[in-house]
């Protein structure tokens, strides 16, 4: 999808990776098109099912067995600005082909609900100095993060959590979750994905933790997020 019309100013040259077009990837794709963003790049293999249009908004009847990555562009065709482009890569990330299908986008944001791929994702990002926002659902809970290299104090790869995943936590029914919460997840990075277009720290080296179901949301820092922070975070007595 290119549009070649009409005045391009305010249009950055960033190139942005979006990899998985499910849930959030879906509710993420309509806020950055809003962004001045030259080219975004959709990278996932699956195709659509109708078990799952309830949670995949951009997607309808008639494009169950389709491509998601194909659906995703024609949708946005109507939306996006004139002279951005959406390109399209219909195929599942993996360790053959990630890092040249990443090397040449400012940011890459990772809307997978697979554990191992993520780790895949993250480790190609800090190799490659990309800034990486990273959205996960995991039932009614939502993790948020941002990683930057570049961000002084945010780490290249913080350790949030170490030693391995619980079993519970390597996979997650994406049918019972509800729209709503991966819009949450996708609302929160692109707040992140805009700070960084626009020069600031995007919250790297931060993660936000959001327990939808009991109304909880707290914000953690990794080893050094502190550093980036205007003033010191200290922790107050909510009555």
């Amino acid at each position: 999808m290119e549009n070649t019309e009409g005045d391009q100013s305010g249009m950055h040259d960033a190139r942005i990776a979006v990899i998985g077009v499910g849930g959030t990837g879906c509710a993420l794709l309509p806020l950055l098109v809003a962004l001045p963003v030259h080219t975004i790049t959709l990278i996932d293999g699956d195709t659509v099912e109708r078990r799952n249009l309830s949670r995949q908004p951009l997607y309808g009847q008639r494009d169950v067995g389709k491509t998601k990555v194909l659906c995703a562009r024609y949708r946005m065709g109507a939306v996006a600005p004139l002279g951005s482009q959406m390109e399209v890569v219909p195929q599942f990330i993996d360790a053959n082909n990630c890092f040249e299908l990443l090397k040449d986008h400012a940011l890459v944001a990772d809307c997978t609900d697979d554990l191992d791929a993520r780790k895949l994702i993250a480790s190609t990002c800090s190799e490659l100095g990309i800034p990486l926002v990273s959205g996960a659902v995991h039932g009614m809970q939502i993790q948020v993060t941002t990683v930057d290299a570049t961000v002084k104090g945010s780490g290249s790869n913080p350790a949030f959590f170490q030693g391995s995943p619980a079993e519970e936590q390597t996979g997650c029914d994406m049918r019972i979750v509800p729209a709503a919460v991966t819009t949450i997840t996708a609302s929160l990075m692109a707040l992140r994905i805009e700070d960084l277009l626009r020069g600031g720290h995007g919250h790297a080296g931060m993660m936000d933790l959001l327990d939808i179901a009991n109304g909880r949301w707290m914000r953690i820092m990794g080893p050094t997020g502190g550093e980036i922070m205007d003033s010191p975070t200290r922790p107050q007595r909510h009555v």
